[in-house]
């Protein structure tokens, strides 16, 4: 799942001392945060400290207008990083180091990526009111909305989240996670076997049936079938391109002339939004008429009230859920298929994991591999935009109002300093350790780190776990797949492309 939520997560809050055992050595980032002079308290406190005069010394913070980037147009860039995201941003950070800036939005503001661990801690660690997030998915506000947990702040965000939050933990959790396995056995028995094929399609139909058992629990709506055609159907607008353009904000005239240049796939999309709306629209009223109770996202929702006293209105309802719907398949799907591509070119760590899961006497080597799969190839390579709200200074560089902070989750993961051989496959730096809380980010940080990734995990072991003890791994192609773009996601340009294989296991010969 995503960055889309929760401070509150499986590896710490905001603020936490990193976790004991992280692969990371953080001498040197502890140094730097002594010194580092950044704006923004610790979340814990909630307040700005007051600004310390500088000593005549001191050398004043860079405007961040001052920062490199690329010169090419805005659309050029666009291109070149919707064809080879990695790519791009790694020869970006190669010629302007750590800090620079991109024109790859619609309008052309620019994006001020961050990729320095300290600095993204900073970043992370600012108060509420000085660095916003409900901005920051407007590319997929075509999909959302903007009335769900995603597009809030501050207070607001605090309320909602602390409301939602029961849906994704403790008992609700538990039932997740029965289903997650149970789904995972029912669906891995109808993938094709003994044929090459892109796995995503078939991992991302899992993961929506995932998102429904979160939604709606048990209690499955009749519309469930319809749905999750109607849904696969909107998001392979994804791999186009266009689902980059922001039409949420574009005249009815300008959309018009979209829909009506029908290979561009607005219409299409359209159309199944509509759908979709009124597919949700329709399971709302029956649960609410139902009047089952639950710990299922619906059911706590159909429960939250504003200050006035009256419940979510359908819209706030139907944006959450499709946010939901959409953020947390597509990561969680783009992360299990990279987890299949690295492993098929990596025999001795599949040998070391089909071992273990044979064995069924634990899961520390899966643990790390999926810890591997996520710092090599974290499901959002760089994280959802931060709006400067109050000036900030961050690693000697001043951001003003308006501004937009990207924080580089694909580059900070393979800082060599960080992790040596950051191109190798190593699922055993992870053994035995935890994920640092600032040095491994693929579900963010701070205030909104991403409220679902402990079902992501356990989505990720069960179809590995179920995949690898049915099936062998066969890829025609040995070359490493590439990178592309699929909306906030990056997914292996050939969706995964594998063949899988019956195991045959070893079986005692009896004589005649």
């Amino acid at each position: 799942m995503t960055e889309m939520d929760v401070s509150k997560s499986s590896s710490g809050q905001a603020g936490q001392p990193e976790a004991e055992g992280c692969p990371v050595d953080h001498t040197a980032l502890a140094a730097a945060s002594a010194t580092s002079g950044a704006t923004g308290a610790s979340e814990a406190s909630g307040a700005e400290r007051p600004a310390e005069p500088a000593a005549p010394h001191q050398r004043a913070a860079m405007p961040a207008t001052a920062l490199p980037g690329p010169r090419i147009p805005a659309p050029l860039q666009i291109i070149k990083y919707w064809k080879r995201p990695a790519d791009y941003v790694e020869r970006c950070q190669d010629q302007y180091g750590g800090r620079f800036a991109l024109r790859i939005r619609v309008p052309p503001k620019p994006l001020y990526v961050l990729s320095d661990p300290e600095d993204i801690k900073q970043m992370f660690l600012a108060p509420a009111d000085v660095l916003h997030t409900g901005t920051g998915s407007s590319t997929i506000e075509k999909f959302t909305g903007q009335s769900g947990l995603a597009w809030l702040d501050e207070d607001e965000h605090k309320v909602r989240r602390k409301l939602l939050m029961p849906s994704f933990h403790g008992k609700a959790l538990q039932r997740v996670g029965t289903s997650i396995d149970e789904m995972a056995v029912r669906e891995v028995a109808l993938w094709p076997r003994g044929r090459d094929m892109p796995l995503h399609p078939h991992i991302h139909r899992f993961t929506l049936h995932v998102i429904r058992e979160v939604i709606f629990g048990s209690k499955v709506p009749r519309q469930w079938d319809e749905l999750i055609e109607v849904l696969i159907g909107m998001m392979r607008f994804n791999n186009r391109i266009g689902s980059a353009m922001m039409i949420h904000k574009m005249p009815p005239a300008a959309v018009k002339v979209l829909r009506a240049i029908r290979p561009l796939g607005f219409h299409d999309f359209l159309t199944l939004r509509e759908r979709a709306d009124a597919l949700i629209a329709e399971a709302v009223d029956e649960r609410r008429a139902s009047g089952d109770p639950g710990d299922d996202m619906l059911a706590v929702m159909l429960g939250i009230t504003h200050e006035d006293g009256s419940p979510l209105t359908h819209r706030e309802l139907r944006d959450e859920m499709m946010t939901i719907f959409l953020a947390g398949t597509e990561t969680t799907a783009a992360a299990i298929a990279w987890s299949f591509e690295f492993l098929s070119r990596e025999p001795a760590a599949l040998e070391k994991l089909v071992a273990e899961i044979d064995a069924g006497e634990g899961d520390e080597y899966l643990t790390a591999t999926v810890h591997e799969v996520l710092r090599m190839k974290p499901s959002i390579p760089q994280i959802i935009p931060r709006t400067v709200m109050k000036p900030i200074e961050i690693g000697g560089v001043r951001f003003e109002p308006g501004m937009l902070l990207w924080a580089s989750a694909y580059l900070m993961n393979r800082d060599p300093s960080l992790y040596p051989e950051p191109q190798a496959f190593r699922p055993e730096r992870f053994l035995g350790t935890k994920p640092g809380v600032y040095t491994w980010i693929p579900f963010g940080g701070g205030r909104i780190r991403c409220l679902g990734d402990k079902i992501a995990l356990l989505e990720m072991k069960a179809v590995l776990r179920e995949v690898l003890s049915q099936c062998e791994l066969h890829r025609r192609d040995p070359r490493p797949e590439g990178t592309r773009s699929r909306s906030v996601s990056a997914l292996p340009e050939r969706g995964a492309m594998l063949e899988l294989r019956p195991r045959v296991r070893e079986a005692s010969l009896s004589a005649g």
